[in-house]
């Protein structure tokens, strides 16, 4: 085998490696965030007979709104600063008096991530929403940048913004087929404005779902066209890795 690959011509060879080379790069990330890799989680936990994140308490507002403020159910100094930094975020909205707040969480093998929603009602124009994630290594306890992030994933920032950018593009041009839009009228700069877009990487988080590197970018779904029933919530989440 190895001596007809020494026999190829390189035209041949270069499709053969570069294959070999995703077929890596996959085998790492799956390595990495989607086994075990021999962490015993039930070890981690402060409380034995919770999950690894459990809603510690609610900020009952009324019975419409109201926010669950998620616990990281592990030990150790640096996990008590998340927490600290959790509870510190979700009491900057805690005295808004139409605000929903929710959370959810994946663990992808030795790293678990966390996203924290929250959407306010009560502005004066349109609802708007606001994510933070946290995606932790369970090994050292600590938090994982966004740029050891991209490096495992073997992306960029830019791949990450061109990704963006296209699913934007791609929702300007379907609401025109819907109807929603007319193009002599709102152009795709207005489509943006309204979405209030002014840079696809503004306040993006990155988190691990199931394997797969998600950004989520929070944008306004409300504008005079009515489009609003056109997006979803899964819509904020834009895959960059299948």
């Amino acid at each position: 085998m190895i001596e007809k690959f020494k026999k190829m011509d390189n035209s041949k060879k270069v499709p053969i490696v570069i294959l070999l080379a995703v077929i890596l790069i996959v085998f790492i990330i799956v390595f990495t965030f989607s086994k075990n890799n021999g962490i015993d989680y039930g070890k981690l936990k402060e409380s034995s007979d919770k999950d690894l994140v459990y809603t510690a308490d609610t900020i009952t507002i009324d019975d419409t709104f109201y926010i669950n403020i998620p616990h990281v159910n592990i030990t150790g100094a640096s996990i008590k600063s998340i927490n600290e930094n959790i509870k510190s975020y979700i009491n900057d909205f805690a005295e808004n008096e139409m605000v929903l707040g929710s959370y959810e969480y994946n663990i992808n093998g030795k790293v678990l991530s966390l996203v924290l929603e929250i959407v306010d009602y009560g502005t004066s124009d349109t609802p708007h929403a606001y994510f933070k994630t946290y995606n932790i290594n369970l090994e050292s306890k600590t938090l994982v940048s966004d740029s050891e992030l991209l490096s495992v994933y073997n992306v960029t920032s830019n791949d990450v913004k061109k990704n963006i950018e296209k699913q934007f593009k791609y929702w300007y041009e379907n609401l025109i087929k819907e109807g929603y839009i007319e193009e002599e009228e709102c152009d795709y700069e207005c489509f943006l404005e309204y979405r209030e877009v002014e840079d696809y990487m503004g306040d993006v988080s990155l988190y691990i779902d199931e394997g797969k590197l998600v950004a989520i970018k929070p944008f306004t779904v409300y504008s005079i066209f009515g489009e609003e029933s056109y997006f979803k919530e899964s819509d904020f989440k834009f895959t960059i890795t299948k």
